[in-house]
């Protein structure tokens, strides 16, 4: 006496299973073509490592969890819907208690000179897309090597055609010398670390 109510459940139950792994692995296979054609989209960007820049902004300069030294903005210069931004230290607050911050280094202030040495795509970064190796070139924290730069770009996409090309942020960044004329670079390679 298999049948009745007790059958229809049972086969609905494999219908149902059967259509619900279907549906995923139709998303896995559709978002995995989605990384792999931005993984294959060229990077585009107006990062020039011949040209020295300004900070127009006081910056944060702190540790990785990897021991690496990272430039950020503070909370309140992070793009909107950045991961963890509400945890993420403001200048003033770095400023008043840095005691409170062991993992940072200090305050990049406004007015150093940087300059961006390489970029670095990471299409599957969590936090930002792309990383920008920087070099700090005067203050108190000027160094030979380059430190990790993150949410130091802003994107333009061409008025919607096109690529998207990444660019210093323009309300973090300036260019330095007379009417935006290139600075040599070797000032950078006379400091020491």
């Amino acid at each position: 006496m298999f049948g009745g109510p007790w059958l229809a459940v049972i086969v609905f139950m494999i219908i149902a299973i059967g259509l619900g792994w279907g549906f995923t692995q139709l998303l896995k296979g559709m978002t995995e073509q989605t990384r792999q054609a931005l993984a294959a989209e060229t990077l585009q960007h107006d990062f020039d490592p011949d040209t020295a820049y300004r900070t127009k902004r006081d910056l944060v300069l702190g540790y990785l969890a990897d021991g690496r030294i990272v430039l950020l903005p503070g909370r309140d210069d992070l793009p909107a819907g950045t991961p963890n931004k509400r945890s993420a230290v403001s200048i003033d607050e770095l400023r008043d208690t840095p005691d409170e911050y062991p993992d940072l280094i200090g305050i990049l202030d406004t007015g150093t000179a940087v300059q961006f040495v390489e970029v670095i795509d990471e299409p599957d970064n969590p936090q930002t897309r792309i990383l920008v190796m920087t070099r700090l070139l005067s203050g108190a924290y000027a160094r030979k090597t380059p430190v990790l730069g993150m949410h130091l770009e802003s994107a333009d996409s061409g008025e919607g055609k096109g690529p998207t090309r990444y660019r210093p942020r323009g309300d973090l960044f300036e260019i330095v010398g007379a009417e935006g004329a290139a600075v040599q670079s070797k000032a950078a390679d006379a400091l020491q670390d």
